[in-house]
């Protein structure tokens, strides 16, 4: 009767365990969604650099991708592993413990899931929770905007974006392309970025780290994904198939963001279009003012049209032609692309683009986040900014 009785609290304690290390797992996941947003302020900005100072500098070690070449050797190893667990599992069955094999799966799975739960809040989850950007800058909150105030941002960010294309230099397409290395790109962008923010009292980390190419960038585009964060190594990686400069300072900036303290993903496209804005670089001012120029003149458009007003046809200068050729260079790059993913999806039956993208919103959404449509800056918030530091500093 003993022994039995002993064996009884084994069974029990056992299953215990495994509930304990569940519930901390699904706690330790969603936990963020629960942190007041004052603890993540100071968390982000006092606790946020320190750990991840940690995990950053060691990357600094490394020229390539950590992640892209983890990535490459695990996915194999993990699948060796499993074809080698599941041939274990049914030797177990056939002769005897596969209970207690089973049992053992479950509670390292379950452990390695908790640490890297914890390992993700510490490094990105928490920062979800952070005061909003748009809070942060402190911008004019009228009521209502008006279209005069909608087309002299327009204007503001057309005459930006204008005298920042004549700077660069063109290919015998006519299509401008980056003026530096990706290196020179990677470590300017972070100085720029923190330039931005101490101006602007934004509290970004200033952990210095540069963003890391990643070698398969071609089949990464099929993703539609052109910068990752990875929330386990702090490290930034970049998509550099195609180095749109309409696009790629954009890209830079917002993943440094991201590894700086940052993870909602509007406060980091608007963190990021902002400081390029500042830049006194040409490719990264142009990257800025094109983003918003084009955020900004549909909504202008449509206002314009339900008042009877119009916004100037700045579509239709001259000065727009370069812009245009540029557009078309990208344009182009990705319907090669979607090429490429149509004929693998008449292979295989597996749209890659949209699985990527379903996979994305999911993980936003479930971080609290408006999933995919989060990457979307509203217009307002530029028309905001240009209200309370341009116009007011006469620069418009």
């Amino acid at each position: 009767m003993k022994i039995k009785y002993k064996l009884n609290r084994k069974i029990v304690s056992k299953i215990v365990l495994l509930v304990v290390l569940t519930v901390l797992f699904v706690a330790a996941l969603i936990c963020n969604n629960f942190i007041p947003s004052k603890f993540a302020d100071y968390y982000g900005e006092k606790i946020f650099p320190a750990i991840s100072s940690f995990f950053q500098s060691l990357n600094m070690f490394f020229q390539h991708s950590v992640t892209e070449n983890l990535t490459v050797i695990l996915v194999p190893v993990l699948i060796i592993g499993f074809i080698a667990w599941l041939v274990i599992l049914i030797k177990k069955f056939l002769s005897k413990g596969a209970l207690k094999y089973l049992y053992k799966s479950y509670r390292n799975l379950v452990i390695i899931g908790l640490i890297a739960a914890i390992l993700f809040q510490l490094m990105h989850g928490i920062n979800y929770r952070r005061t909003d950007v748009e809070d942060e800058l402190d911008l004019v909150t009228t009521e209502e905007l008006t279209f005069e105030q909608y087309c002299a941002a327009l204007r503001w960010a057309y005459i930006g974006m204008i005298e920042a294309r004549s700077h660069l230099g063109e290919d015998y397409n006519g299509v401008a392309h980056m003026q530096n290395s990706f290196e020179n790109s990677s470590t300017y962008a972070c100085s720029l970025l923190d330039a931005f923010c101490d101006q602007y009292d934004i509290p970004l980390s200033e952990n210095y780290l540069r963003a890391k190419p990643v070698s398969l960038s071609h089949y990464w585009s099929y993703t539609y994904i052109v910068g990752m964060y990875d929330p386990f190594l702090g490290e930034a990686n970049l998509n550099t198939d195609y180095m749109s400069v309409t696009d790629f300072p954009l890209t830079i900036c917002h993943e440094l963001c991201h590894a700086k303290g940052y993870a909602s993903e509007t406060d980091c496209n608007l963190l990021a279009a902002l400081a390029c804005c500042s830049s006194t670089r040409p490719d990264f001012r142009y990257a800025g003012y094109y983003d918003i120029f084009w955020s900004i003149y549909p909504i202008a458009e449509e206002y314009g049209d339900a008042i009877g007003q119009a916004v100037p046809a700045y579509y239709a200068t001259s000065e727009m032609d370069p812009v245009y050729r540029d557009m078309r260079a990208s344009v182009m790059y990705w319907c090669n692309i979607d090429a490429e993913v149509d004929a693998l999806y008449k292979k295989f039956g597996i749209d890659v683009t949209e699985v990527s993208n379903n996979a994305n919103d999911a993980f936003l959404k479930s971080n609290g986040e408006e999933g995919v449509q989060s990457y979307n800056v509203p217009d307002s918030i530029y028309v905001r900014f240009y209200l309370t530091y341009v116009e007011g500093a006469g620069d418009a």
